[in-house]
């Protein structure tokens, strides 16, 4: 089996985390089986065949298997009497423009995406490692022959993120924008560690024409972890704690500087939830985030495995303030702060002014063209970049990182 990955990077308050946007697994030889043995959660599927001589009958039939599911990728009917044979190059693709193949299409040769008969949004949220599978109907000729290669090709799950003026990243890696000041459920999973449960909530505040993350919530089991400006931080209630255990978790503390401050849940493997703060802007992300701990959260961070943002009732939003709205924290729900403060629900989020000023709001020391200058080296993520330091008013911010 070889694999290749295509890696993007983003930083996350100072540290370099790898974004992995595809990998792919090509068959040895014409082997009909692909074993994967990196174990991450699935948020996208597509499947590369390359067949020769690929004999047909009536109704032809072609299935890729994993862990007991199945899709199938190619089943059309020819009228009665068709039989033939091609050359069958494709690539098969939930985001193709073209139409699954039928009888008048099958001899597609050149490598170009097709949807699939069935598309594999099955496969969302599910675990990459196992044996995939071509499986062909036993009614076509398929042989073993015929298989000149294939190939799965996998997106992971990305790890989700809340940040700065404030950007959210969903499951799916995908930034969208909230500015709403209240308290929000970023992560909520009852089911978290065989029933442990994990809750994150983040406080949101309005100024100017800006709003921020000025504290967040961790709750796991009965132990919630509050962090605010500054590093300031209380556990259960007690400022400035020893912080040993969560439940069962480890909990760290480093000072990195007198402006930033990051606190550490160990979930094992590799795993983390990581809080920071860097003046009084505060960030949270998840490191190594997969099935068995997200698998059934919801928040800002959309569904696991897709992204999509969905409402309480599992219906798909599509607009970021009514996603956002959706998930201010509800009078029924656990109220992680030690503080209570306005607005609560029945009282919606307060939103800022439609209108910004410039990039200025917060920051009014720090010009657009120096943050512009500090932020260069950011690519597509410049633009925030530049909104956080005139929020934080501190060109180290950029060096710091706050994506």
């Amino acid at each position: 089996m070889l694999s290749s990955k295509i890696l993007l990077t983003a930083l996350i308050f100072g540290a370099v985390v790898p974004h992995t946007l595809a990998v792919r697994y090509d068959a040895n030889g014409g082997s009909d089986t692909i074993v994967v043995n990196d174990n991450f959660a699935i948020c996208d599927v597509d499947v590369e065949i390359n067949m020769r001589n690929f004999g047909y009958t009536i109704d032809p039939q072609i299935s890729v298997s994993v862990g007991g599911r199945s899709i199938t990728l190619l089943d059309f009917e020819c009228p009665f009497g068709v039989i033939g044979s091609t050359n069958l190059h494709v690539v098969f693709d939930d985001d193709a423009s073209t139409n699954p193949i039928d009888c008048s299409s099958v001899d597609s040769t050149d490598g170009s995406a097709v949807q699939p008969f069935e598309n594999f949004a099955s496969l969302n949220g599910e675990p990459s490692q196992g044996t995939w599978q071509l499986i062909p109907d036993s009614r076509n000729s398929f042989v073993s022959d015929a298989l000149n290669q294939w190939a799965v090709i996998l997106t992971p799950c990305g790890d989700g993120a809340g940040t700065g003026d404030p950007h959210f990243k969903t499951w799916a890696n995908k930034w969208y924008d909230f500015h709403g000041a209240c308290d929000l459920v970023f992560i909520s999973n009852p089911k978290f560690s065989q029933g442990t449960g994990l809750e994150i909530h983040i406080r949101t505040k309005a100024r100017y024409q800006y709003s921020f993350i000025e504290s967040a919530a961790v709750q796991i089991g009965i132990d919630i972890l509050e962090v605010g400006a500054f590093g300031g931080y209380m556990l259960n209630g007690i400022s400035n704690a020893e912080l040993e255990k969560m439940d069962k978790y480890t909990v760290t503390h480093e000072k990195v500087s007198p402006k930033q401050d990051v606190f550490t849940i160990e979930l094992g493997e590799g795993k983390q939830i990581v809080v920071q703060s860097f003046k009084d802007l505060v960030s949270v992300k998840t490191v190594g985030a997969g099935f068995e701990e997200y698998g059934d959260s919801m928040g800002l961070l959309g569904e696991f495995g897709s992204g999509k943002w969905l409402a309480r009732n599992g219906t798909v939003m599509s607009n970021a303030d009514d996603f956002g709205m959706e998930w201010q924290v509800l009078e029924s729900e656990p109220k992680l702060f030690q503080t209570q403060r306005v607005p609560q629900r029945p009282v919606q989020c307060t939103m800022p002014s439609s209108e910004r000023v410039g990039r200025r709001g917060l920051g009014e020391s720090i010009a657009e063209a120096a943050a512009e200058k500090a932020c260069e080296h950011w690519g597509d993520l410049k633009d925030q970049c530049v909104y956080d330091v005139m929020a934080a008013g501190d060109l180290e911010l950029a060096e710091a990182g706050a994506f």
